[in-house]
């Protein structure tokens, strides 16, 4: 749920150089917004974006001096990651690409509906305090890695971690004292009374402070200002300890000034201690911890695993880590490379209560003995469905710029809009028949709308005339394959580049009749020859002002007798197979 202290002290770009629409949604944006800086075109706009610090934009497309594309272009040349929603009375086919290509996070038309707006501002403000409150976390990390010698070990007193400060202070690399006792031999200064001190406060859940005197890898002493603090998760059950300390040799035996500015030195040690706690604290909350046995069993799930999943530990009793994944080829992969003494990273999409699910980065390890053989398994993770989240906004908002230019390419030649979307449904549900994979079949799904966008280029006295072409006017109109190829092919995107594909090859035949290149066979792109069939059946089995439909027979009659010289043969066969999906999908979307 938005934070609405956070969304008012946002700072908002609000351009637009309708007077009438612009008092309208200003007085909205006031209500909502603290700081609302207001330019009627995309020059001052810039002007006011380098001197101010704006988290959000909200920009009409068409405007004077500098419109919306370019001032959002050149916004995103200073801050690529600024959040910009845009606005316009028309869907323009090179606004909606270019909108693709600059990661436009909205792209609304008007008149604006305030509840579609609200709903944008409101997810934009949580990654936007989501972001800064990451950023806040790191620093504090930071200036404590910076400043301090950070220490690690667990309640056997293994050491798990050591940071750059301690490797230089020591002269020891972390995989030299990794898994050592904390009072190895590099601190055998250290009086055995201290550390008896030390785990008898840390084992009553208290914080140590004291002295530490070690040796350094070259046998030189070296004295420690250290705090050490018991780590603990939400059931008060010590996970493991931290160990903060200044490096202060140099300070002894001098004078009092210096021992009182070594006492504020201390003081400074403690408020970052704090800090680090803190900082410590918020990545075990986020952080999900499960340990499997030798057969994989679960022995044991943290506080943050069970918050998830909304269950008591008990619930999960005599499972495996395969009722966790719930897929069994998932776990195979992951049980292979484990059996392997091999570590697997791998992101997990988890379900919980049915109707929950979490995205969780997830890296399986094995865990051995002193001998070097696998006692168990630990599985850590990290939930990242705000990314994965994220990733999937920004697909589908480009899925609909895509379907959306889609349509717009057969409105001008006569079509409706749902004819592209039952293309691209035909064109999956083949792609699955077929034996492409999900990844493959879902990109031509997105892809296969274009399949016409070149006819925008296509003159109306010849796109939309109802009598034959002649041969010249045909030849015109041939040309709408490779003017939907160049409109796409040196984008960098997956989804363009696979619509330059289908543009291009959706004409070209099985026997090499076809055109714009004449290819033949398996020459013929997968995403072309499944395309053709798909827009071929549509066309025959719609109704337009030019034509009746066809009957299902007489066009099972005809594309079977065009397999092997304009379609694939096995295509073909497939398609039919299966029919009631087919038609299925045609009474879905009806024109």
């Amino acid at each position: 749920m938005v934070n609405k202290g956070f969304l008012k002290r946002l700072n908002v770009l609000y351009v637009e150089d309708e007077l009438e629409a612009a008092n309208k949604l200003s007085k909205f944006l006031d209500r909502v917004f603290n700081n609302v800086y207001y330019s009627s075109n995309g020059k001052d706009a810039l002007d006011i974006f380098s001197k101010r610090r704006i988290d959000l934009v909200i920009s009409d497309l068409n405007m004077p001096l500098i419109d919306g594309l370019e001032m959002s272009e050149k916004i995103k040349e200073i801050n690529p990651n600024i959040p910009i929603i845009l606005t316009t009375a028309r869907t323009e086919t090179p606004c909606l690409i270019k909108a693709i290509e600059l990661n436009i996070d909205s792209y609304l038309l008007k008149p604006i509906e305030l509840d579609i707006l609200i709903d944008k501002i409101y997810a934009i403000a949580d990654k936007i305090e989501a972001s800064q409150s990451r950023r806040l976390l790191e620093q504090y990390k930071d200036a404590i890695d910076e400043s301090s010698i950070v220490l690690k070990f667990d309640v056997e007193g293994k050491i798990s971690f050591v940071n750059n400060q301690y490797e230089k202070i020591t002269g020891y690399k972390f995989s030299e004292v990794k898994d050592r006792f904390f009072n190895f031999n590099t601190l055998d200064d250290t009086s055995s009374a201290t550390f008896s001190e030390l785990w008898e406060k840390l084992e009553n859940d208290e914080i140590w402070e004291g002295k530490i005197f070690g040796r350094t890898s070259e046998d030189k002493k070296y004295i420690l200002n250290s705090t050490t603090i018991p780590i603990v998760d939400n059931n008060k059950k010590i996970l493991e300890y931290l160990c903060i300390s200044n490096d202060i040799t140099e300070e002894e035996g001098l004078s009092e000034v210096l021992k009182a500015k070594l006492e504020e030195s201390k003081d400074d040690l403690t408020s970052k201690s704090y800090l680090l706690n803190e900082y410590k604290r918020c990545l075990d909350i986020s952080s999900i911890l499960i340990n499997l046995d030798k057969n994989f069993k679960i022995t044991n799930l943290n506080s943050r695993f069970l918050e998830l999943a909304k269950k008591p530990i008990e619930s999960f009793k005599d499972k495996t880590l395969k009722d966790i994944l719930k897929d069994k080829d998932l776990y195979n992969e992951i049980v292979e490379e484990l059996l392997e003494s091999k570590s697997k990273n791998k992101v997990i999409k988890l379900d919980f209560n049915g109707n929950e699910h979490k995205y969780i980065d997830f890296t399986f390890s094995p865990v051995f003995n002193e001998n070097k053989q696998i006692i168990e398994y630990l599985a850590v993770g990290h939930d990242v469905s705000e990314i994965i989240e994220l990733q999937h906004e920004i697909e589908d908002t480009q899925k609909d710029l895509i379907l959306t230019l889609g349509s717009v390419g057969e409105s001008r030649s006569k079509e409706t809009a749902n004819h592209v979307t039952r293309v691209a449904l035909f064109s999956y549900m083949l792609a699955k028949e077929y034996g492409l994979s999900e990844e493959e079949a879902n990109l031509l799904k997105l892809a296969s709308p274009m399949h016409d966008i070149g006819k925008i280029g296509i003159p109306d006295s010849i796109l939309k005339k109802e009598g034959k072409l002649t041969f010249e006017e045909y030849e015109i109109m041939k040309t709408h394959t490779d003017i939907g190829f160049n409109m796409f092919k040196n984008s960098n995107r997956k989804i363009l580049r696979s619509s330059s594909i289908v543009a291009h090859e959706h004409h070209e035949k099985w026997d090499g009749s076809g055109y714009p290149r004449g290819l033949k066979g398996e020459q013929i792109h997968i995403f072309g020859r499944i395309t053709a069939v798909a827009d071929v059946f549509d066309a025959l089995s719609s109704k337009r002002c030019y034509k009746e439909c066809w009957s299902l027979d007489d066009i099972k009659k005809y594309m079977f007798e065009k397999a092997g010289t304009e379609f694939e043969p096995k295509l073909v066969e497939l398609f039919f197979k299966n029919i009631d999906k087919v038609l299925k999908i045609k009474e879905n979307f009806k024109d």
